[in-house]
């Protein structure tokens, strides 16, 4: 027997650019596949488009790059993933990247991140910074 996937997405904003839209047509196929879909995200002019019978939307501050913020959001993201029984979590941006990060190794989860592009860095903290997106 298995058991049902649930994927939570997170994005800072879900406008119309293409990791927005990429995010809100996934967390809309999913669903038809039998899958649980999630999407935490701080607002953006997508979010009134979401189908809420099929995608649970969460809204949190994920897009700040606030350390503490980013804290914060790692141990509500603890709770929501263990509450929803989150099987994989997928990250979309840097910023919430890092809180992703910090609360699937806790809850032992799978990890993914997509990014479209490169990021400039010129010093090592930027390096730093941007690395999360690798892992």
């Amino acid at each position: 027997m298995t058991s049902k996937i649930n994927v939570l997405q997170v994005i800072p904003k879900l406008g119309y650019g293409g990791a927005e839209t990429g995010c809100y047509d996934i967390a809309h196929y999913l669903p038809e596949k039998n899958c649980g879909s999630f999407i935490v995200t701080s607002g953006g002019t997508l979010t009134k488009f979401i189908d809420k019978k099929k995608v649970k939307l969460i809204k949190l501050p994920v897009h700040s790059k606030n350390p503490l913020i980013i804290l914060f959001n790692s141990i509500i993201l603890i709770f929501l993933i263990v509450f929803f029984n989150i099987s994989v979590v997928h990250a979309r941006s840097r910023a919430p990247a890092w809180s992703c990060l910090l609360a699937t190794k806790i809850t032992n989860r799978k990890y993914v991140t997509t990014f479209h592009g490169t990021y400039n860095f010129k010093s090592d903290i930027k390096k730093f910074y941007n690395s999360i997106m690798l892992r």
